[in-house]
C-alpha cells in the first residue's frame, strides 16, 4: 500500500464524502455492500447493504480498521487476505481495480461467499486517498426459500435447515430420481468435532451456538439444488445434486476449510470449531440405509483416509448424464 501520507488522510476523504450526501443516500439503498477506507484502511463509510450481508451495523465499524477482526476475508483454501493479499491495499498501491471471489466472516462467525470489487479513490489532483470495496453475496440465502416449509414442521427449530424427518424424505426422493433417470448425487456426512469437550468446557449453550453457526456456514456455501439436513445433535447430512459443477471432493475440502476459518465468540472468548466429513456417491442399487452406512463408514476413517478419491467420481457441468 505504500507509506500513508499522514493523519490528514481521514479528513480529506471525510470531506469528500460529506460533500456528497445525495450520493451517500443513494448508496445506502443499494443491496450490494459498499464501504470506503482511507490510506490506512480505516473504515469511513459503511452502507446498509454491508450491514445486511455482514451483520455488522455501521456504528460498530465506523473508525475501525478493515484489517482487524471484522470481515477477515479468506480464499477457498482458507488463506487470509488481510495482509499482503488485501485487495484494498494493492489497489491503493498501484491504482488498478480488482475483482475476487472470497469468503467473509459474518458477525455471527459463519463464512459466506462474496464477489468483491476494489477501486481506488482519487482527490482532485489525481492522488490516491483511499479505496472503495463493493461486495455481493453469491448465493441467495436458502432460508428464504425454505420459509414456507416451517409452517409444516419440516425445519429444525435451532438451525432452520431441514429436520431429519424431512431430510430422509428428500433422500428417498433423490434415490427414486436416480433409479428412474440415472441422475446420481453425492451424500456427505458431517460431524462437529470434540463436542463432548466443548460442552464440558463451555456448557450446552455453546454447543447449540456452534451447531447453529456451522449450519449457516454449510448452508451459505452449497449449490442452489443441494439440500442440508440436521441429522443429529451435532451432525448434518448434505445431498449434493449431480448437476452442480464442482467435484464432491473439492466441495468437501472447501467446507472443511470454511468451517475451520469460521469463528464463534462465547462470552468474549474466541472458540474454534472444526468438522469432519465423509462423502460418497450414490450408486445403482443404493437404499437410504446403504448410502448412509457407506458415508458413516468413510466418516469413521482417519482424516488422512476420509476422502476416498475413487468413491468421488462426481459429475461435472456438461457431463452427458447431467440435466441441461
Amino acid at each position: 500500500m505504500g507509506t500513508p501520507d499522514s493523519d490528514t488522510d481521514n479528513p480529506i476523504v471525510e470531506q469528500a464524502l460529506s460533500d456528497g450526501e445525495l450520493h451517500k443516500s443513494l448508496l445506502d439503498h443499494l443491496e450490494a455492500g459498499i464501504y470506503m477506507v482511507d490510506r490506512r484502511r480505516r473504515i469511513l463509510y459503511w452502507n446498509r447493504g454491508a450491514e445486511q450481508i455482514s451483520g455488522y451495523p455501521a456504528q460498530d465499524v465506523a473508525g475501525r480498521f478493515c484489517q482487524g477482526d471484522l470481515l477477515m476475508h479468506c480464499d477457498a483454501s482458507g488463506r487470509g487476505m488481510c495482509g499482503k493479499g488485501c485487495p484494498l491495499s494493492t489497489t491503493m498501491l498501484d491504482g488498478k481495480p480488482r475483482e475476487h471471489t472470497l469468503f467473509l466472516r459474518h458477525r455471527h462467525g459463519h463464512r459466506i461467499p462474496v464477489h468483491i470489487e476494489s477501486r481506488p479513490i482519487y482527490d482532485s489532483k489525481g492522488a490516491i486517498i483511499g479505496a472503495v470495496e463493493v461486495f455481493q453475496q453469491l448465493t441467495v440465502p436458502a432460508a428464504i426459500l425454505r420459509r414456507a416449509l416451517e409452517a409444516h414442521g419440516c425445519l429444525d427449530p435451532l438451525t432452520k435447515v431441514a429436520n431429519r424427518c424431512y431430510g430422509e424424505f428428500k433422500l428417498s426422493q433423490a434415490l427414486e430420481v436416480m433409479r428412474s433417470f440415472g441422475i446420481t448425487f453425492g451424500w456427505l456426512a458431517v460431524e462437529l468435532n470434540d463436542i463432548e469437550k466443548l460442552e464440558h468446557d463451555y456448557g450446552h449453550g455453546l454447543v447449540d451456538a456452534a451447531v447453529k453457526m456451522m449450519a449457516r456456514t454449510l448452508d451459505s456455501n452449497l449449490g442452489p439444488l443441494d439440500s442440508l439436513t440436521r441429522w443429529g445433535r451435532a451432525e448434518f447430512r448434505i445431498e449434493v445434486h449431480s448437476c452442480w459443477g464442482q467435484g464432491l471432493d473439492d466441495l468437501t475440502e472447501k467446507l472443511v476449510v470454511l468451517a475451520r476459518t469460521s469463528n464463534l465468540e462465547w462470552w468474549g472468548d474466541p472458540v474454534h470449531v472444526t468438522i469432519s466429513i465423509g462423502g460418497v456417491m450414490a450408486e445403482p442399487g443404493d437404499s437410504s440405509e446403504s448410502l448412509e452406512a457407506r458415508a458413516a463408514g468413510v466418516l469413521a476413517k482417519s482424516p488422512a483416509d476420509r476422502h476416498d478419491k475413487a468413491d468421488n467420481n462426481f459429475l461435472k457441468l456438461g457431463d452427458k448424464r447431467c440435466l441441461p
